[in-house]
């Protein structure tokens, strides 16, 4: 590794004095040279007014302009420290103290956990990097904690790049309040210790429609929710019909098309397809990409579907399903959701208009009506209901687990999404459509998070949702329990359903 830190050292500086010796040459200047001098004020000339005949741009400049702002590239961005060292014999040794420890993480300097107090946040040793090469960045992460907490960004920004292009990972070896813990995030991520999950105890499930209001105010998203008892026909929602991006949730619609044509034989779940990916090609069979799809939100696997059954096919579904609140283009092809994203970051208003369905975007009242149908088995046909809910159970997505009650299955869809533009806030989405059943209850609900401060960690942004999620599931449960026990007591039955909105008191 060092070997190749060198190279790129003598190849920034051969750059440099190359770039130097192209871009300084002391040559007259062309024509086009003196008219921006003269327009930058550096030469006091009258104003150039014709080109000399036969002149032209002297290109050897600006390919030194390119290589000297490679050289000096090429050695600022480099993870290394130089020293020039008087050794025996009064020469001179030039020695490469990497900065880049090479080994697992746990090669890298600590301080003895006993060695600390008992009390506080203390760092043992901290890297950053991935495999084999780490950056020891333990100094640079003691700076950072102060009164005993620690936020930081996994970023290059830390003590540079030690694999350039590559993903890497913040690690942090702790001691807090005595106790021995390790840390991780994902480069782009935050780091919190203690974690922000422990800094907000007030995120938990609760049972009514009050605490749930009071829980929504406390989120620091947006949020929008829907969800309805489908025995009972009670509803829980608020902001159910305000677009929001449904992400990976849109999936849903590929998966029923496929179902639709193998049902009809227009194809077969076990013919061959082929996974493009960016380095190699999955032959798998239908069947096994729509495990991928939904089991693990394979979006190169949902670009292969669509193609074979057309994307104009899965687009057509929510009109011809009757359902609404869904985008035209449910389903856009690749690269239309990041332009619309990127729209989004720099529009002054969080919230989609209502009137306008983007690329990609829907309300959850939508694709509740998704999961109603397919329960009811009137997703097209019986048929074709059954085959997609096989799917899902074998795909199962625990996305309320704390309020799923024992021997129901929970199937659904989630979704996340970010998109980042400098010097705009960054726009990021969670959330998932999800239909908890047996054989005697049901309840389907969507719920849709976006615009998560950037500081925010990936696990108390799930938990978040997963949190709301489970409160929906508590409340529409609860009160389709309290019907059935007034019915066994024989009270009189109410007629019709009752929905429940979660609104603030105008």
């Amino acid at each position: 590794m060092e070997t190749i830190y060198l190279t790129f050292l003598i190849v920034g500086l051969f750059s440099i004095l190359l770039g130097a010796l192209a871009a300084l040459r002391p040559r007259g200047l062309t024509f086009w040279e003196q008219r921006l001098c003269w327009r930058l004020g550096l030469i006091s000339e009258s104003k150039p007014t014709k080109p000399v005949k036969g002149e032209k741009f002297i290109l050897e400049r600006l390919l030194g302009c390119l290589l000297l702002i490679f050289g000096i590239a090429a050695i600022y961005y480099l993870p290394i420290k130089l020293s020039l060292q008087l050794g025996s014999g009064k020469s001179f040794t030039l020695a490469l103290g990497s900065a880049a420890k090479m080994g697992n993480f746990e090669q890298l300097p600590s301080a003895p956990p006993d060695s600390v107090a008992a009390n506080g946040l203390h760092i043992i040793r901290a890297g950053y990097g991935a495999g084999n090469t780490w950056l020891d960045v333990s100094k640079k992460i003691r700076e950072k904690v102060q009164e005993n907490a620690l936020s930081i960004k996994a970023s290059n920004e830390i003590a540079g790049d030690p694999l350039f292009g590559k993903a890497k990972i913040l690690r942090v070896e702790y001691v807090l309040d005595g106790e021995l813990k390790t840390a991780e995030v994902q480069e782009g991520q935050w780091l919190h210790i203690p974690s922000d999950v422990e800094l907000h105890p007030e995120v938990q499930t609760v049972q009514t429609q009050e605490q749930l209001l009071a829980l929504l105010k406390q989120c620091p998203a947006e949020v929008g929710l829907f969800g309805k008892n489908l025995r009972t026909g009670e509803t829980i929602e608020y902001r159910a019909d305000q677009p929001a991006c449904l992400a990976s949730i849109v999936k849903i619609f590929v998966l029923l098309e496929v179902m639709r044509q193998a049902d009809a034989g227009a194809l077969e779940l076990s013919e061959s397809i082929t996974i493009k990916r960016e380095d190699e090609k999955e032959i798998c069979t239908i069947s096994e990409a729509l495990d991928k799809m939904i089991g693990v939100s394979d979006n190169e696997a949902t670009t292969v579907l669509a193609a074979r059954v057309g994307w104009d096919r899965v687009n057509a579904l929510p009109s011809e399903l009757g359902i609404s609140g869904l985008s035209e283009k449910i389903l856009p092809e690749p690269g239309v959701l990041g332009k619309v994203l990127a729209k989004r970051v720099y529009n002054k208003n969080k919230l989609c208009s209502l009137d306008n369905l983007l690329p990609q975007h829907g309300t959850a009242r939508g694709i509740v009506q998704y999961f109603e149908l397919l329960n009811s088995g009137r997703l097209l046909s019986e048929s074709v209901s059954r085959n997609v809910l096989a799917v899902f159970d074998r795909n199962p997505k625990n996305f309320a687990p704390g309020a799923t009650p024992t021997g129901f299955k929970s199937g659904g869809k989630g979704g996340s999404c970010a998109w980042i533009r400098p010097g705009r806030p960054p726009y990021n989405m969670v959330g998932w459509g999800l239909l908890i059943r047996n054989e005697n209850s049901a309840v389907a609900l969507c719920l849709w998070c976006e615009w998560f401060p950037e500081e925010m960690s990936e696990e108390l942004k799930r938990k978040w949702c997963l949190t709301l999620s489970e409160s929906i599931v508590n409340i529409l449960l609860k009160q389709g329990s309290t019907e059935a026990t007034q019915r066994n007591q024989g009270r009189p039955e109410k007629h019709g359903a009752r929905s429940e909105t979660v609104r603030e008191a105008s």
